[in-house]
């Protein structure tokens, strides 16, 4: 009797083992804010919803502790405990960098296998296929669509609205600055702030064509055409609109003086949501709208890929992974995470018969659903990135002029070539 037990707990133990090796485990990188309690929440029933539909399988979030632009994807990759599918904020600039560095597998071929390229805009696979030599190495989860913050409460009492020209929008910052409260708040010492605001401002000058032909080279930036918008910035601060001292602050403090209400507006996008929420702001009191321009039809936001899922050469999980992009791609999933109070942005393909959970969400999904121009920080080649940074932040605090900075980024641009 002793021996049959001991051959039984025997049998079990190696059942046991062999269990242990069947079972699957999907690292996924990501989100930045899972531990936020509305997008853990979010996240962990997408993470249910996941094991459900593939018994067997424990999907194990890995929180980010940085992004590509300051190497932490990079150094995930190379861990040997590292993630098997990654959720990080990209475009080109970004995703050049982990793909000359070859650590991130090329999915063109997914594209046509799995249906993916039916599952995001035309006009968005069209822009991916042309990034790389047609070869694509990411897949969109979000797009950006960065425009004007603004408080409805301020306004409605000081009787202003957002114009639909420039010139009609420069009356509003003398009279806004002329109440003693700062017009536009931006913190540059953060990039991606820099950025938001400039490439707000390249776009309302110059048009999407323009600044579309630039970034591919077809337009020296130091051209006429395109410095427009450098030279916007350098009169706004002349001006006093965009006070020199915010040279020194990044995006937190930028976004304090906005949320504390001692700055009329702020140029972000729908991600900002989660930037509110965390500092206690009242969405419901929140407006958006794209920055004015003379120039017909281009007073919309600017954007492009914000946030991308990417496999690393050497995940352990490759189809898994396939099968988690797959899974998020989904009607049901795209469906669940833009009506969820937890939803930060534009998903990659037109959704019917929702409702975004947010009065001010609903303003951008408005306002970008006739396409949005280009937010250069996500496309330009990553050895111009820091100059163009730098010219933004010396604009501001008026160390350098529009045209002096255009030329800095041109000659970049041009070693980039």
């Amino acid at each position: 009797m002793l021996k049959f037990l001991a051959g039984g707990v025997a049998a079990l133990a190696i059942f046991a083992g062999c269990s242990a090796v069947s079972a699957e485990t999907l690292k996924m990188w990501g989100p930045e804010q899972i531990t936020e309690p509305l997008v853990a929440e979010l996240w962990n029933g997408i993470k249910a919803d996941f094991e459900k539909a593939n018994p067997g399988v424990n999907v194990e979030f890995m929180p980010p502790t940085g992004t590509i632009s300051n190497g932490a994807v990079q150094s995930a990759i190379q861990s040997d405990v590292g993630p098997d599918v990654i959720l990080t904020n990209s475009g080109i600039g970004r995703v050049s960098i982990v793909k000359n560095a070859r650590q991130v597998m090329p999915l063109t071929g997914q594209y046509e296998k799995r249906g993916w390229k039916d599952a995001i805009y035309p006009w968005l696979y069209t822009e991916l296929k042309s990034q790389f030599g047609g070869e694509i190495y990411e897949v969109p989860d979000g797009l950006d669509a960065l425009g004007i913050w603004y408080h409805k409460d301020i306004f409605a009492k000081a009787g202003w609205k957002i114009p639909a020209t420039w010139t009609e929008f420069e009356t509003l910052l003398a009279d806004i600055e002329a109440k003693g409260l700062q017009p536009i708040a931006i913190g540059p010492r953060t990039a991606g702030s820099a950025g938001h605001l400039f490439g707000n401002l390249l776009q309302s000058a110059s048009g999407r064509e323009a600044i579309g032909k630039a970034l591919r080279g077809e337009i020296a930036w130091d051209d006429p055409k395109i410095s427009a918008g450098a030279l916007r910035l350098q009169k706004l601060v002349e001006a006093g609109y965009i006070k020199k001292e915010m040279a020194g602050l990044d995006l937190d403090g930028a976004a304090r003086l906005w949320f504390n209400k001692r700055a009329a507006m702020f140029v972000a996008g729908p991600w900002f949501t989660a930037n509110a929420r965390k500092a206690g702001y009242d969405l419901a009191n929140a407006g958006y709208s794209p920055m004015p321009s003379d120039l017909p039809g281009e007073a919309i936001p600017t954007g492009g890929v914000g946030w991308s899922w990417l496999v690393p050469v050497n995940s352990k999980q490759p189809d898994l992974a396939m099968k988690w992009i797959d899974f998020m791609l989904s009607d049901a999933v795209m469906k669940k995470r833009a009506q969820a109070s937890a939803t930060t942005m534009i998903y990659p393909r037109a959704l019917t018969g929702i409702e975004p959970p947010t009065p001010v969400l609903k303003e951008i999904f408005a306002a970008a659903e006739g396409g949005v121009g280009y937010n250069p920080s996500v496309y330009l080649p990553a050895s111009a990135l820091d100059t163009y940074f730098q010219v933004i932040q010396g604009l501001i605090a008026g160390q350098v002029t529009g045209e002096v900075g255009m030329k800095q980024v041109q000659a970049k641009m041009a070693e980039a070539k």
